[in-house]
């Protein structure tokens, strides 16, 4: 093998970074709100504030919008099974084919919209990224997007199908006092820690082995040691083979 030549090197330069900045979390309040995108930090090139219109114009791709400290943070009512549902107001020129990366983390391409037109991500259900970030991977030469505002709003994860509007409310009526039992602090007693150990057994195949073992254990203890160590090595396995 042959060897590495190392050098000696008498000076080397540091690498230097921004001084972090320690900034307040926001709280954004409501059941639901919107923001201008133009209030979004951006980066990248090839982007343009249209004061009078108040819309962002992108043409080709690279801007990066981020609405972090703009959207309520993602898992805040969680605890209630709601979901932070994201809609984009959008317009584009006639071929614009604009590929974006949504708030999910999925690559979309919009719809032409010369007359505008909302983009709900779907996949927000699921999953919103840390940053709230939305990404424009490319836009036809010549062709154009305008983006105006993010429409935000909880939503519950129960769902109704669509030919069930006819007879059932879309909206869940809910009571404070079932919101207010999502966070109280339960009281530990026999039956909770008999659920807490159902759902581990449900959720753990490791430890539904061991809770198996220990219900074999007084079985097991009647056999003496060389017997034990005979089944826990397969003696019976390797003399019969």
């Amino acid at each position: 093998m042959t060897p590495v030549r190392r050098e000696f090197f008498p000076r080397v330069r540091r690498t230097v970074i921004p001084r972090p900045v320690v900034k307040e979390e926001t709280d954004v309040l409501g059941q639901s709100g919107w923001v201008h995108a133009a209030a979004a930090a951006i980066y990248g090139p090839n982007w343009y504030h249209d004061p009078d219109q108040d819309l962002i114009e992108i043409w080709d791709a690279g801007p990066a919008l981020c609405f972090r400290d703009l959207l309520p943070r993602k898992d805040k009512y969680a605890k209630e099974n709601l979901y932070l549902r994201l809609s984009i107001a959008y317009r584009t020129t006639p071929n614009a084919c604009a590929n974006i990366r949504t708030f999910s983390g999925n690559h979309v391409t919009l719809p032409n919209a010369t007359h505008g037109a909302m983009y709900e991500d779907p996949f927000t259900r699921y999953y919103v990224t840390d940053d709230c970030t939305i990404n424009i991977n490319s836009i036809y030469r010549d062709e154009r997007i305008w983006l105006q505002r993010v429409e935000w709003e909880w939503v519950s994860h129960e769902t109704i199908f669509e030919d069930e509007l006819t007879y059932l409310e879309p909206y869940l009526h809910r009571t404070k006092e079932e919101v207010e039992a999502n966070y109280a602090q339960k009281k530990i007693d026999d039956e909770m820690i008999k659920e807490f150990l159902i759902d581990k057994i449900r959720g753990d195949s490791a430890f539904t082995k061991r809770c198996l073992l220990l219900l074999c254990e007084d079985r097991l203890l009647r056999n003496d040691l060389v017997a034990l160590h005979g089944m826990l090595n397969h003696v019976s396995d390797s003399a019969s083979d």
